[in-house]
Order: C-alpha cells, then structure tokens, then sequence
C-alpha cells in the first residue's frame, strides 16, 4: 500500500468514531508497537459503526480489509497473521477479549467490557451463535444511524453513541431512523426527542405517524424530562 499524505478534512460532515477516556491514560501510553495501536483503533473504528445485539470482529474478516491492513500483505491470507498478532497484542493487554469457535474457523474478538464480556460468555456457553461478520463498513455510504446523527443532529459524543447502540437493541432500525427524519421536520434536533417518538410508538403504535396531535405529545414528553438539557 502506496503512503500518500493527508490533504485534510474538506467542507463534507466529518464522521466521529468516540474512544473511551481511560484509553489515553490507562492504555496508550504503554503501547510501544504500531501493530497493537493500528488493532485498538480499528476495533473501535467498526464497533462505533456495528449494529445489532453484540459487537465482534474476527481476523478474517479483518485480514479483508486491504484499506486498512494492506500493508501487512498484499492477499487476506498474507495478512492474517500480522492482523492476529496485532489483535492478541490488544487481547494480552486487557482491551479485548478473544473467542475460538470448538469447530474451528476464525477468531472472534469483543471489547473488554460488560456487553463484551456477556457475548463472549454466550459465545463460550452455546447460547448465542455468531455468524460471519459482514465486510468492513463502507464509511462513506453506508446509511446507518450513526451517520444520520451526525449529518442532522450534530456531533456523535460517546455519551450519544452509548444512547444510539442502547436503542439499536431496543427498536428496529427502520423505527429509528424515521423518528429521526420527524425530529428533522419538527425542527427537534435533539435525541432526546427522538427517544419521545420511539418510546410512543412503543406503547401506542405507530398507526398514525402524522398527526398534529402525536406531535404534540412527543414535545411534552422530552419537556417533562428533567434531563433533556443533557442530551442537547
């Protein structure tokens, strides 16, 4: 893979991917191998961009990733053992938790934390059966709400990706994502209000998407929350 300097964030919505605080100072600065920095990065990078219920990546899938592995080899098979080597670098140092299937096949990684620790538990018992991971994420079109966030609300902190990956596992993504197109109309560009119009649909139905009055109650809803301030 050929370097090639940065020419620097054009006029476009710039796309954050959020990293925990105690990674600058309880991680990075120990990490002394480029290898094992590129593997945190990149696994924050796909899981900021991931959907549904656990978020994982596996080195074969990764070793598909010529964009951002390709200078370890110029084929997936040439690269999967740098990507892997990188990845259990990350796993030896507390940041990621490794999984191998009894049957063979790919390794899969989760995040050192409590949702990662639950899926691989799951994994690890037999209660949950995870299947091949699609390609990397095209960034620059793939249609998720991260993105709609970003392009209509404003940018995505890590308290609001939290809120956005919490109502991903609550609502099906189509719900999501016109409740953010209402709060757009409405001129609420505010996630709490969009949590307003989920959490009616939820307990009303979604029958009648374009009255006045389901408006209404989606406004005095997010007013009556003592935390909206929060979430502007």
């Amino acid at each position: 893979m050929s370097q090639r300097g940065f020419a620097g964030f054009g006029p476009e919505p710039t796309r954050w991917v959020p990293l925990p605080a105690r990674l600058f100072r309880e991680v990075f600065p120990h990490i002394t191998d480029i290898e094992e920095m590129r593997a945190v990065l990149y696994v924050f990078w796909r899981f900021a961009f991931a959907e549904g219920p656990f978020y994982f990546v596996t080195d074969r899938d990764a070793a598909h990733d010529a964009d951002f592995w390709g200078h370890l080899g110029p084929t997936p098979q040439a690269r999967r053992e740098g990507v892997r080597a990188a990845l259990d670098a990350a796993v030896a140092r507390g940041v990621l938790l490794a999984w191998d299937p009894p049957a063979g096949g790919p390794r899969y990684y989760f995040l050192n934390s409590p949702k990662g620790r639950a899926a691989r538990q799951a994994a690890q018992s037999g209660r949950w059966h995870p299947g091949e991971p699609a390609p990397p994420p095209a960034i620059a079109a793939q249609p998720n709400v991260f993105r709609l966030y970003e392009e209509n609300f404003g940018p995505l902190t890590p308290l609001i990706a939290e809120r956005l990956r919490d109502a991903l596992s609550q609502y099906p993504q189509d719900w999501i994502v016109e409740a953010m197109q209402l709060a757009v109309l409405r001129n609420a560009r505010n996630w709490r209000y969009v949590e307003a119009i989920l959490e009616r649909w939820t307990t009303e139905g979604r029958d009648d998407r374009t009255s006045e009055k389901p408006a209404r109650s989606d406004a005095e809803r997010y007013k009556r929350d003592p935390y909206a301030r929060f979430y502007e």
